[in-house]
């Protein structure tokens, strides 16, 4: 059975299915908690420069049933802080992500089945395990926000990925951001146009069979040109 499912109260109107058979849509109790397997992923992005950029987030949820298949049952997109703003940051955006994500499986009551989620921030996910220290006081507002949605979890673990291993979560980010600029390009194109990737980066990207991503930044084609060995070419 397929059903059709439309998210009308984030940025973007995200258009998701959900296909399962009826008799596997079951809400279990508390005794039941480990039946129902949930895998999200999250990302957060601010471009095109960082920080002061427009910072978007993106998460996407999905169910391992019990016969181990993989259903996608959830995805949001958005701007994570003021555009343009001090607070606009990439680490800003990716708490701001996983908070969303945290704040979704409470409110539809998700919390007390097993969950994994993955994300790629080294710096988010080592701050809530403690490996490393909250230093910024901006910061700080985010993680304490996700520690006590976190407590609200039965069976929760968190864990790093790398960054191709979640390029889902990343894609509705970029998305989002996109989707931020098709609507405001002209009042901010003389604030953009100098963050924006050369002409000669993007000829390069094409000439390695990679297709830019409407708006990308400088930063980040010499992040994908650095990765195959083209670094020199600046």
């Amino acid at each position: 059975m397929e059903k059709k499912l439309i998210n009308s109260n984030q940025d973007i109107h995200l258009i998701y299915y959900l296909i399962m058979d009826d008799n596997n849509i079951n809400w279990m109790d508390d005794d039941n908690v480990q039946i129902k397997r949930l895998i999200c992923m999250f990302d957060g992005m601010c471009q095109p420069i960082n920080p002061g950029g427009v910072a978007c987030y993106g998460f996407i949820i999905k169910e391992n049933n019990n016969n181990n298949r993989i259903y996608q049952i959830y995805e949001e997109a958005g701007i994570a802080f003021e555009p343009f703003s001090k607070e606009s940051s990439n680490n800003v955006a990716e708490y701001m992500a996983l908070v969303k994500l945290l704040e979704w499986l409470v409110a539809n009551h998700y919390n007390k089945f097993c969950i994994l989620i993955q994300g790629d921030s080294q710096l988010i996910i080592n701050q809530l395990s403690g490996k490393y220290k909250v230093k910024s006081e901006k910061l700080k507002i985010y993680y304490d926000k996700t520690k006590t949605l976190i407590q609200r979890f039965k069976n929760l673990q968190i864990e790093w990925v790398i960054r191709e291993k979640n390029k889902e979560a990343d894609a509705l980010a970029n998305k989002a951001y996109i989707n931020f600029l098709d609507n405001n390009y002209g009042e901010f194109y003389k604030i953009l146009k100098p963050h924006f990737a050369t002409d000669q980066q993007i000829k390069l990207l094409k000439n390695l069979k990679i297709n830019p991503s409407k708006y990308l930044s400088k930063i980040e084609a010499s992040r994908y040109l650095k990765k195959y060995n083209k670094n020199d070419v600046f």
